[in-house]
């Protein structure tokens, strides 16, 4: 006989079949991370360029429009950079501008050489890392980056070298000149008048007088009126040492820079033409980019030449299109 059935007693579990089912195939592996690591690094670094030079042109933009004001007018020949004529072409003569030896001048100069020197190691990085690039993938889009990122970087170098010799000169004629004056001063002023701020008001203005390029009787003149009395004759001979430590172009250091300085000009215009051209023939350039960097070639150009307000406004508009640019 057969046991009863038990209504509340647990039936044994139903063990479904096992099927062979494949296991899911593995995730991809994800991207190596030093790739892009490497490529974070490449952004922030021109990212960092590019506000070093919003900030710098910025800032050159106004020391160079001082600098514009600070120039003495003279007649000569015209040139452009060294050369008063190319080939058949000459550029005659008449009215010409060169810089002066101001106070305003130096202090735009430094001002000017320290926002030029600030974009330089960012204009190296991306001059390297175009012409790695050039090599490692020749062809025209690479080869005419590379071409306008050592343009770049050559036109700030050379920035960099022309606002230093400027400069050097500058403040070292400024220096002879003061020393000479002083010296004169001292030697011949009354001992009661040898210091203080009369003897500091003559050396002053016999040193700014001779920097601005007066003739023996106007420095001398200059630094008589504002001697106290007695010391008229001391102050005449501290305008005499004053220009006389200017003469022939002033000291070593001021002589080099005037005799490079017009070819630094001629160099940066052609620096900033080829990177305008380099410019002008990416195909990812902005128009704007495109038409700024035209400019500033254009006003390089202006500026290494000696023509009244010629000169000055290319030197302006150069900076300020730069400037400008760097925000495309």
């Amino acid at each position: 006989m057969a046991p009863p059935i038990r209504r509340n007693e647990p039936r044994p579990p139903v063990v479904p079949p096992q099927v062979n089912a494949r296991p899911a195939p593995p995730p991809p592996p994800p991207p190596p991370a030093p790739e892009v690591k490497k490529e974070k690094e490449k952004d922030r670094f021109e990212a960092a360029h590019n506000v070093a030079s919003q900030v710098s042109n910025g800032v050159k933009s106004i020391s160079d429009g001082v600098a514009a004001t600070q120039v003495n007018d003279t007649n000569g020949p015209r040139r452009f950079g060294p050369f008063s004529r190319i080939g058949p072409v000459s550029f005659g003569s008449g009215s010409t501008v060169e810089g002066a030896n101001t106070r305003a001048s130096r202090g735009a100069g430094a001002v000017g050489l320290a926002a030029s020197a600030a974009q330089l190691p960012g204009a190296g990085y991306l001059a390297a890392r175009d012409v790695r690039d050039a090599f490692r993938n020749p062809n025209g889009e690479t080869i005419n980056k590379a071409a306008g990122s050592v343009a770049s970087f050559a036109s700030t170098g050379l920035n960099v070298v022309k606002g230093g010799l400027e400069l050097a000169g500058n403040v070292s004629n400024f220096r002879a000149a003061t020393n000479a004056a002083r010296t004169a001063f001292t030697n011949a002023a009354p001992e009661a008048l040898r210091t203080g701020a009369g003897a500091n008001r003559v050396v002053s203005t016999a040193t700014d007088a001779a920097l601005a390029g007066g003739s023996r009787q106007v420095v001398r003149r200059a630094a008589a009126e504002v001697a106290e009395e007695g010391a008229e004759r001391a102050a005449r001979l501290a305008g005499n040492a004053a220009r006389g430590a200017l003469r022939n172009g002033g000291t070593a250091v001021a002589r080099a820079a005037g005799r490079f300085a017009p070819g630094l000009n001629v160099a940066i215009a052609a620096a900033d033409t080829a990177a305008a051209i380099s410019t002008i023939r990416d195909p990812e350039a902005s128009a704007g980019k495109k038409i700024t960097s035209g400019i500033t070639a254009l006003g390089s150009i202006a500026a290494a030449t000696n023509i009244p307000v010629v000169s000055q406004a290319g030197a302006v508009v150069s900076t300020v299109s730069s400037f400008v640019g760097s925000f495309f």
